[in-house]
């Protein structure tokens, strides 16, 4: 066996307790790596099951532009088409169904009318119950909808509508694709039987068509795609797909940014570890040196230790973080149907990142002992901690901040500051911070040491004298709680900017209502309804624009066209201008070729008053004169809160505003896909909506008040917020293991001075006062280097969503979060010393005495 393994293994068995803590530090990071990604790869698993399900297994797929019914005499042209296996039409629409059995109310989910030979062979659905529905007065539902319903099989539907009732056995639950939670309740019935129920026959919704083997689709695409009108779409499902694809391998950068701040702390929690065996074990080196030991045998010696906790670490933690993924995913079982996946990108990560941390914070413990001079060594006891070292620490540490700093406050673009800050700027703040620990732990001593001491009745100078003997070591594992501390920090504050600047500042109108095959009939009906001022027509339309994100990243974002009636919409609403007003922009809009843009166009890209923006749909550029800039009125929160199912296939941000009139023009698309209501201040919202829905009838998928709107929005960020909170506090419990290593380490490198000082007349609990005046020491540093960092993550972030999106938003510190953050990292810091610490009281004088080495 070589000298250096022999070491190695003599190092890791004699301290057992301090080796498990760091093994289990490392298993822990890798643990939360790869459940992490196992979640995310089954979220995304459940995702691409969903588009499938909306896609199927269709190569082509015509559409109208604003999602409206068009002629199905498509269907048969299509299909006579060189090379076409199969064309299927399906229509949807809105049903509000009642179940006979249970007398419930009723409950409005999705239909869809499908030709049930052609439409199960490109969407074979999974029954969790029953068969799919194949006739006249048959419906098959999804889990949430039947569930919604309170439905099983065999349940008669009355569906409400206007005419007489029309019944409809349920004859099969559909296991839903995946994201019930995200998506709305689904049905499906024969195409005749939903012409019936509407009484509109000859119309489809979209038309998907499957190839034979072998055939080009795009050359398909084409050769065809001018036989349609103005308004028809004719695209290749495969681009979808890729879209998706897109969007879903972006994810990876954050889990890969993660993965590494995370093996990053473990690292240096690992190097204060490591360098603390060192320390205690410099004259055991010494004379190892003496007897011929070479500097290479016991850099080796430290390096095999960290990778062999490291390599621990990971077949610890990479089957628990497996098994904690897939045990979440069986608790949600009804949202991911499609299951647990494994994520391979998780697995090698974890591994690399745990064997590299344990290299990388064996490396300085390695430098630190091949440097041993036996002399030196020798009285290693009697040796301060040189004032060097701390300066450096301290000016290494404001460097790593600045450069951070300097890449998101001077970046050129969005592009040079996205990617150096993922690149450069945040391992350089994050390793600043780290070494930040070193003098930040010796200011708490020297302010902070006289309130501490006189609380926990030490001597004078005792806890001073102790902490400054060791100054990396406390200053490491400061830095270690401190992670925990700034992610919750920068989470709470960049979630309440969030709300109350963004949030809190945009005005929504009174109510919307949102459906399918909405009409001008319908608008007036709803304008007919006592304590209804107005109503405006709203189309909607995602366009391609380069005004946001950065290039190289893998996401696709686009912008959404709101188009409306503009004299209309500005006797409506009451806009704030940040560029331009209100006549100019209503005169301009009735000429056409114009849009009032967001703010947020503004900000990252300095298009303003008289601009030309340019937007794109199916790759085909169109330019608009941009003649005003507005705080966002909500209406592309209110689109996005009502067709939330769709969200995931494109990732949409901010919105123009422009004339229905061209959209029609341009885009061929005069659809209405959501009807903006003014109600009267005197009158109730609740009841004007009441009688909205009884008046429109059954053509409504969702309504609601503006108000409404906005507090589920905020119910929303909070939820998210709390489940961020839960992560902050997981590192936290992590970085605690740091601190039990530290104290542990401490408590068996000073066993001979506690033995001493047991001898000449102290008291356990003296002992016991010093070990925890340590830990507070520790606590306090984190809390302050932990405050500062998440201010600057705040500021960070609060400037990457500036030059990404647009959004600005101010820094305010959340004093609540905060101060409870302080009191978790006091808590988990002091109990994290106090086994350690109950340990200690229970040895003897003569034992500690006894524990002497070197």
């Amino acid at each position: 066996m070589r000298p250096a393994w022999r070491l190695a293994i003599n190092s890791l068995s004699e301290r057992r307790s301090r080796t498990a803590l760091l093994v289990t530090t490392v298993a822990l990071s890798a643990g939360l790596i790869v459940a992490v990604a196992c979640a995310m790869a089954s979220l995304n698993k459940g995702i691409e099951a969903r588009m499938l399900a909306t896609v199927g297994a269709a190569d082509l797929r015509v559409q109208h532009i604003g999602k409206k019914l068009f002629d199905a005499a498509y269907v048969q042209r299509i299909q006579a088409w060189p090379g076409v296996q199969l064309a299927v039409g399906r229509i949807q629409a809105p049903l509000t169904l009642k179940n006979l059995r249970t007398g419930g109310e009723p409950a409005t989910i999705i239909g869809y009318g499908v030709t049930p030979e052609g439409e199960y062979k490109i969407r074979p659905q999974i029954m969790a119950d029953g068969r799919p529905a194949r006739a006249a007065g048959e419906i098959a539902l999804d889990v949430p909808a039947a569930e919604s319903l309170g439905a099983k099989l065999g349940d008669v539907l009355e569906v409400q509508r206007f005419g007489d009732p029309v019944r409809l056995t349920v004859v099969g639950v559909i296991k839903p694709p995946a994201l019930g939670m995200l998506t709305r309740p689904e049905s499906y019935v024969t195409m005749a039987q939903m012409e019936a129920i509407n009484g509109e026959a000859g119309k489809v919704r979209e038309i998907d068509v499957l190839m034979e083997k072998g055939r080009d689709a795009e050359a398909v695409q084409r050769a065809h795609k001018k036989e349609f009108e103005k308004g028809m779409l004719l695209y290749v499902t495969a681009k979808i797909t890729s879209g998706l694809d897109k969007n879903l391998e972006s994810s990876n950068i954050g889990l890969i940014i993660a993965s590494a701040l995370s093996f990053l702390s473990a690292a240096f929690i690992i190097m204060t570890g490591l360098t603390t065996n060192v320390t205690e074990r410099e004259r055991e080196l010494a004379i190892l040196r003496c007897i011929g030991g070479t500097r290479a045998q016991l850099a080796e010696a430290q390096l095999l230790v960290g990778a062999v906790v490291g390599g621990i670490g990971a077949v610890v933690g990479v089957p628990l973080g497996t098994a904690g993924a897939a045990a979440v995913i069986a608790m949600f079982r009804q949202e991911l149907p499609s299951g647990f996946a494994m994520s391979w990108v998780g697995v090698v990560l974890a591994l690399v990142g745990s064997i590299g941390s344990g290299i990388a914070g064996a490396a300085w413990p390695a430098i630190g002992s091949a440097r041993v001079s036996p002399m030196t060594a020798l009285a290693v006891r009697a040796t301060p901690p040189r004032r060097r070292g701390i300066v450096l620490a301290l000016v290494f540490g404001l460097l790593g901040t600045f450069i951070h700093f300097s890449i998101i406050n001077w970046g050129r673009n969005a592009t040079f500051t996205f990617w150096g800050d993922m690149t450069v700027g945040l391992p350089a703040v994050f390793t600043g911070y780290f070494l930040l620990g070193v003098p930040m732990t010796l200011l708490v001593v020297w302010v902070c040491e006289p309130l501490v001491t006189r609380v926990l009745v030490l001597p004078k100078g005792l806890l001073g004298r102790t902490v400054a003997a060791t100054p990396y070591r406390h200053g490491f594992t400061a830095g270690a709680m401190m992670v925990g501390l700034a992610l919750l920090i920068a989470i709470w504050t960049n979630g309440r900017s969030i709300m109350r600047d963004w949030l809190g500042n945009m005005e929504f109108p009174d109510a919307f209502v949102s459906g399918r095959n909405f009409t001008e009939a319908t608008q007036r009906k709803i304008e007919t309804i006592p304590g209804v001022k107005g109503t405006v027509a709203i189309t909607l339309q995602r366009l391609q624009t380069d005004a946001f994100g950065a290039e190289g990243l893998l996401q696709d974002y686009s912008t959404t066209f709101i188009a409306f009636e503009p004299d209309r919409f500005f006797d409506m609403v009451d806009l704030k201008w940040e560029q331009g007003d209100q006549e100019t922009a209503r005169r301009e809009l009735n000429k056409g070729g114009a849009v009032i843009v967001a703010k947020e166009f503004l900000v990252t890209r300095g298009l303003g008053m008289g601009d030309t923006l340019t937007l794109r749909s199916e790759g085909k550029p169109y330019q608009f004169r941009i003649v005003g800039v507005v705080i966002s009125p909500g209406l592309d929160i209110v689109s996005k809160f009502f067709d939330i199912g769709e969200e995931y296939l494109e990732q949409s941000v901010n919105a123009v505003f422009g004339s229905r009139a061209d959209l029609r023009e341009k885009f061929g698309n005069d659809a209405i896909n959501l009807i903006q209501i003014s109600i009267d201040p005197k009158v109730s919202d609740a009841e004007v909506m009441k009688q909205v829905r009884k008046t429109v009838g059954f053509g409504i998928l969702a309504a609601g008040s503006g108000r409404e709107i906005k507090e589920e929005i905020r119910k929303f960020l909070s939820g998210t917020l709390l489940i961020f909170s839960v992560v902050a506090v997981a590192s936290m419990l992590v970085a605690c293991l740091g601190v039990a290593n530290l104290i542990v380490a401490g408590i068996q490198a000073r066993q001979f001075e506690f033995g001493v000082l047991r001898a000449i007349g102290a008291q356990r609990a003296l002992l016991a006062r010093l070990v925890m005046g340590e830990a507070v020491i520790i606590g306090l540093t984190a809390c302050i280097l932990g405050t500062v960092f998440g201010l600057q993550a705040s500021w960070a972030g609060q400037r990457m969503y500036q030059v990404m999106i647009g959004l600005t938003l101010s820094l305010r510190l959340p004093l609540v979060a905060t101060a409870a953050g302080w009191a978790t990292v006091m808590a988990i810091t002091l109990g994290a010393a106090l086994p350690a610490v109950l340990q200690l009281m229970k040895k003897q004088p003569r034992e500690l005495l006894g524990a002497m080495k070197g």
